[in-house]
């Protein structure tokens, strides 16, 4: 489960971030300027936000194998016919197409690993999905740009919608939701907590922990969006990069939040998640101030491979934030919850590439512009985390135990 759970997540972010990695290729062919590229890769995020709400709303209902059936179908459909996009706002819909698509594999896999995985795991489990998701970018950059140079960037979208129709397949062969569906009834990692099946979803909203999730996820989002979509423009402008490093660039920053997620999942089990999503924002304020230092003047190569390499500690509390939710929410609306936090960061998602292509265009070009409004907007997140996250005590995760016993 585990393993299709990775799959689904990379062909998620694949299916996202593939514009992101080509975007000198389709701007040319299209005739984008920076801040319509910067709104065709931040769009996608508003279906993805739609998406968000009316999953998460079906979520109490659907399985987990039936949500992430639906969103794999309906995205590789999408991919297909971007295939032959001709135009500008042809491309706007099949992204913002897609987007509501993706939503219900995002939900489906906090589903499935909800239902396989006990409490005091998740935050290393979902450190690995997010890392799926991290290394699916990253292989955009490594593979897509080569692929792209050779073949085009038509050819590369569509290896990746066949890619995810193969993953729906995979879905509808092996999926299981649980361990109920394997035949092994009333198994329970760890005794229930209250059952909310007669609490409706708006009481999602009458906890705080709901907003500190959110601005969670939108730091590592922010920091996702803006670094994809404009570090290695920046690069190419200012520090005069080959296109042809590109691909080596975005792999470095790709392998870099798959290591932070990796390690920072691992830490999240092992510490306050509050603490950890504190943390990790006030990594990412640093990754925004870091770039917009790294983009005032020119620097050496080496330079820009550090930069890089640091990239991913921007990420380092990401699996401490849908673990949190998970935690404080009882299981029939952690899904929900997960869904309703995402919506936070897909906002930020769409503001971060856009806004930061606004100021470029209107600054004339200057990418330091950009990355400080990048770096505003991440300082602002962590002062209302730091006010609202405090926790009254201590969290306690023992040690997993399975049970077939009701309790």
């Amino acid at each position: 489960m585990l393993t299709l759970a990775l799959l689904c997540e990379m062909f998620l972010a694949a299916d996202w971030y593939a514009f992101a990695a080509v975007i000198p290729f389709i701007s040319e062919t299209l005739q984008l300027d920076p801040a319509q590229a910067g709104l065709a890769q931040g769009i996608f995020a508003l279906t993805y936000g739609l998406g968000m709400i009316v999953w998460s709303q079906v979520s109490k209902r659907m399985t987990a194998r039936g949500m992430l059936l639906v969103g794999l179908a309906g995205t590789g459909l999408g991919m297909i016919a971007q295939v032959y996009v001709q135009s500008y706002g042809q491309l706007l819909a099949l992204r913002l197409f897609v987007g509501f698509f993706d939503a219900a594999i995002f939900l489906g896999n906090m589903k499935l690993i909800i239902g396989w995985f006990p409490q005091a795991r998740r935050g290393s489990v979902i450190g690995l999905i997010l890392a799926a998701y991290s290394l699916a970018i990253t292989l955009d950059f490594a593979v897509g740009i080569p692929l792209t140079i050779a073949f085009g960037w038509r050819t590369f979208f569509g290896i990746l919608a066949a890619g995810t129709l193969i993953v729906a397949v995979c879905v509808v062969l092996f999926t299981r939701n649980g361990p109920a569906h394997i035949g092994i009834s009333g198994f329970l990692w760890e005794p229930e907590k209250d059952r909310a099946s007669n609490v409706s979803l708006a009481s999602i909203f009458k906890s705080r922990w709901i907003i500190v999730g959110g601005l969670g996820i939108s730091a590592c989002t922010m920091a996702i969006a803006g670094t994809a979509t404009w570090v290695i423009p920046a690069y190419i402008t200012i520090h005069a990069m080959p296109v042809e490093d590109a691909a080596l660039i975005g792999t470095l920053m790709g392998l870099s939040q798959v290591f932070f997620l990796v390690i920072g999942g691992y830490v999240s089990d092992r510490m306050g998640k509050a603490a950890m999503i504190k943390f990790g924002t006030v990594l990412a304020l640093l990754v925004a101030v870091m770039f917009t230092i790294g983009t005032m003047s020119a620097l050496p190569f080496v330079w820009l491979v550090v930069m890089a390499l640091l990239s991913g500690i921007a990420l380092f509390g990401g699996g401490a934030i849908f673990a949190l939710l998970s935690e404080k929410y009882p299981d029939e609306l952690a899904t929900a919850a997960v869904g309703y936090a995402e919506i936070f960061g897909i906002l930020s998602t769409f503001i971060s590439p856009w806004m930061m292509g606004v100021v470029i265009k209107v600054s004339g070009g200057s990418f330091a512009g950009a990355f400080l409004a990048f770096a505003i907007a991440e300082a602002v997140m962590l002062a209302i985390i730091v006010a609202l996250a405090r926790e009254t005590g201590r969290v306690h995760n023992g040690q997993v135990v399975g049970s077939t016993s009701r309790g």
